[in-house]
């Protein structure tokens, strides 16, 4: 540093008015009476971000140490005793801040919630000049301090120019410390009502959370519920036609044994029984003549009935040619169940005919063989 700049420094400090935050005499007592609780609730404000002027000052602060950090700025000397950088008040009260931020919501809540009963940190200014009004471009949402503050360094400047602009932008985040404090307490009672209606609104939201996850636990519970349902139903109207189909399959396989035992007593010439059990077997298939497989089992009857009476012919030109009692009672039995009797005396009377020719012209053939010979 030049050797000009502890005179400038200590004249800087001696025409500078008392702090914003003493009291009259240097800020040698730190408050004239014990604060409460909540007087540093403000500065809690600023430290938290809650508003655009803690920004404010939080971006004078940053351009400040972040200048002296590049070297473009001399390390700042001693402060003398009579005022110290920062104002003791100033720490102490951000101190009181972090340590009020730390307490529980019901705990700040129930601090004094009447603006009349809280001291502002903050009296009147008592600097015999007013402070500048900070520029309009640090409100911005987007702006750069330290890219503004770095370009409004003359080439010229010095020292004591440095020493100013830190005394003057010290004292402008004091005054917008002060406006924001007084207009915090202007409206403390509402801000503890309106954090008082967050709270219950926060319960009742909590209320609701809860109400809404049992609701959707009953919803799922009840999705759950309605789908074994649904599936139980399923499988219920699937055993139901099984069922409905079971008695149709069992008429079915009993037609099919019948079919099976009718071919059985044709082939042993059993036909008393085949034409028996074939009435049974008529009636299962006109039961359920609408099935694609009982009518297809119905065509094959008629070619089972044709083929047996066609046996049954042949049976009875066999009893013809020659007569066996039980031979003979079979064909009668099977064409009396067919209800065919004057069917059988006809074919009867037919094929003995037959046999009286045949066995005539055999006899002429042998007498004609005999006298040529």
């Amino acid at each position: 540093m030049r050797g000009d700049a502890p005179a400038a420094s200590s004249s800087s400090s001696a025409s500078s008015p008392p702090s914003l935050f003493g009291g009259g005499d240097g800020g040698g007592e730190l408050f004239g009476s014990a604060p409460g609780p909540l007087v540093f609730l403000p500065l809690l404000l600023i430290q938290g971000g809650g508003m655009d002027l803690s920004r404010v000052g939080e971006k004078l602060l940053s351009s400040v140490r972040s200048a002296r950090s590049l070297g473009l700025l001399p390390p700042t000397p001693p402060p003398p005793a009579s005022r110290p950088e920062v104002p003791a008040r100033a720490a102490a009260a951000a101190a009181a801040a972090r340590a009020i931020a730390g307490l529980p919501p019901h705990e700040k809540i129930s601090l004094p919630s009447n603006s009349e009963d809280l001291v502002s940190i903050y009296g009147s200014n008592p600097q015999g000049h007013a402070v500048d009004e900070l520029e309009e471009v640090f409100f911005q949402e987007e702006f750069d301090p330290i890219k503004y503050i770095l370009q409004s360094i003359p080439a010229e400047g010095d020292s004591s120019y440095f020493d100013k602009q830190s005394t003057l932008r010290l004292a402008q985040l004091d005054k917008i410390a002060e406006r924001l404090s007084h207009h915090v307490m202007g409206h403390h009672e509402e801000m503890v009502k309106g954090m008082q209606l967050v709270m219950e609104l926060e319960q009742d939201l909590k209320v609701a959370n809860v109400i809404c996850m049992n609701g959707r636990r009953h919803v799922s519970s009840s999705k759950n519920e309605v789908s074994r349902d649904l599936v139980v139903n399923v499988k219920s109207k699937k055993k139901q036609a099984l069922l409905d189909v079971l008695p149709i399959l069992t008429e079915l396989r009993n037609a099919q044994d019948m079919q099976m035992e009718l071919e059985s007593f044709v082939e042993k010439e059993n036909y008393f029984q085949a034409f028996q059990l074939l009435p049974e077997y008529l009636q299962i298939l006109e039961n359920y003549s609408g099935l694609s497989s009982v009518q297809e089992m119905g065509r094959g009857i008629e070619a089972w009935l044709a083929r047996t009476i066609q046996k049954l012919d042949t049976h009875l030109l066999g009893v013809c040619q020659t007569f066996h009692e039980e031979s003979y009672l079979t064909v009668i039995d099977a064409y009396a169940l067919m209800g065919d009797i004057g069917g059988m005396a006809e074919k009867m009377q037919s094929f003995f005919l037959q046999e009286v020719l045949s066995q005539t012209h055999y006899v002429l053939k042998e007498m004609l063989e005999e006298i040529y010979i």
